[in-house]
C-alpha cells in the first residue's frame, strides 16, 4: 500500500472507524487511477485505467501510472492536513451512508484548463458548508427511521441523481456522451462539470423540491430544526408556465411511472454550451424542476427566448381581441 494512503487510513480509523476509512480510501483510489468513459457505441460507460488506450495521448483526462500515484499522494496529504476541519469531518463521517454513489469522495478538480486536468496540482479537497448541508438533507429525506415517506423520496432522488451527476445523451458533435459522470466527461464538452458544481445542482433541486406545494410540513419543520433550512421555503413554480409545483403530482408520477410521461422533469434553463458562463453550463444557476407543459413549450429554446415567445403570443391574442370561449 502507498505509504501516504496507509498513514491516512490509520488516522481515519483512529478518528472515526474502519468503515469510514475503507469508504474514503476506496473513493480516493477510484478517483486517482480509474475513469468510466462512454463506450464506442455511446450506450453505456465502462471502467478503464487513466493510462488506458481508450484515452488518446492528447486526451486531457489521460494520465500515466506515476501521475496517478502522485494524485493519490496529494489527495491523502491534503485530507490528512485538514482532518481537524469541522466541515470535512462531517462530510467524511456522513459519506458511507449517504453518498450518492459507492465512490463519492470530497475531491475535485480546481479547473478544467490545460493539456491535462488529472494532475496533482489540480486537485482540491471539498469541505464547504453547503456540501455538509447537502449531505444532511439527504440523510433527513432518505432515512426511513426519521422520514415515513422515505421510499417516495428515494424514487425522487434517483431522478435528481441522474440529472445532477450524469451526462445527457449526446450522439452527435465532437463529444459524444451518455451517462458519464460529468467530471469524467471530456473537459471540452458542454456536458462537463466539476464535482462541486454537480453537488450544488443537487442541492438546488432539493431546495426547490421543499418548496413544492404540498411538501410534508412536518418534514419542513425537521429540516428547519436541524439547521438544514433557515426558514420555510418560498413556493416553487415552473420557470416557464409559472404554475405552482405540486409535490403530490410528483410523488404519484414516480410511484406509478408511465414511459415517456412525467408530471415534472429536471431541465437546464438554457441549453448547455461550452464556455465559462454559468447561465449556459451545468450549474446551479442553470437548473430547475420544470412542469410537463413547461418542458413541452420550451423545447430547446433558452428560458428568456421561451418567455419572450409567450409574451408575443399573449400580445397577439390581445391585439386580435380573441376572448375566452
Amino acid at each position: 500500500m502507498l505509504p501516504e494512503l496507509a498513514r491516512l487510513r490509520r488516522d481515519l480509523v483512529k478518528s472515526f472507524d474502519e468503515r469510514v476509512a475503507s469508504c474514503l480510501s476506496g473513493g480516493l483510489i477510484r478517483f486517482a487511477f480509474l475513469i468510466e468513459p462512454v463506450n464506442e457505441d455511446v450506450t453505456s460507460t465502462k471502467y478503464a485505467a487513466r493510462w488506458s488506450s481508450r484515452l488518446s495521448v492528447q486526451d486531457p483526462r489521460r494520465a500515466d501510472f506515476n501521475t496517478c500515484v502522485a494524485v493519490l499522494q496529494v489527495c491523502c496529504q491534503e485530507i490528512r492536513a485538514s482532518l481537524q476541519h469541522e466541515g470535512l469531518r462531517k462530510i467524511i463521517v456522513t459519506l458511507p451512508d449517504w453518498g450518492m454513489s459507492p465512490h463519492e469522495t470530497p475531491i475535485d478538480y480546481q479547473d478544467k484548463t490545460g493539456t491535462s486536468i488529472h494532475r496533482p496540482d489540480n486537485v482540491v479537497v471539498l469541505r464547504e458548508a453547503e456540501y455538509v448541508r447537502l449531505l444532511e438533507m439527504r440523510r433527513l429525506l432518505l432515512n426511513k427511521q426519521t422520514n415515513p415517506s422515505a421510499k417516495v423520496f428515494d424514487a425522487i432522488m434517483d431522478k435528481v441523481r441522474v440529472k445532477s451527476y450524469l451526462t445527457d445523451r449526446a450522439l452527435t458533435g465532437d463529444f459524444k456522451t451518455n451517462r458519464e459522470k460529468r467530471w469524467e466527461a471530456h473537459p471540452g464538452s458542454p456536458q462537463f462539470a466539476v464535482r462541486r458544481d454537480c453537488l450544488m445542482v443537487e442541492l438546488t433541486l432539493l431546495d426547490q423540491l421543499v418548496g413544492f406545494r404540498g411538501f410534508p410540513d412536518a418534514l419542513i419543520k425537521v429540516l428547519v430544526a436541524q439547521g438544514v433550512l433557515s426558514k420555510h421555503p418560498p413556493l416553487s413554480r415552473c420557470p416557464v408556465t409559472l404554475d405552482p409545483m405540486d409535490f403530490d403530482l410528483l410523488a404519484e408520477s414516480v410511484a406509478n411511472p408511465k414511459h415517456g410521461k412525467s408530471s415534472y422533469q429536471v431541465g437546464h434553463l438554457n441549453p448547455l454550451k461550452a464556455g465559462d458562463s454559468p447561465e449556459f453550463r451545468h450549474a446551479a444557476a442553470n437548473i430547475s424542476w420544470i412542469s410537463e407543459d413547461g418542458n413541452r413549450i420550451q423545447g430547446h429554446l433558452p428560458l428568456q427566448a421561451t418567455r419572450d415567445l409567450i409574451r408575443r403570443i399573449v400580445a397577439n391574442y390581445e391585439s386580435a381581441e380573441i376572448k375566452k370561449p
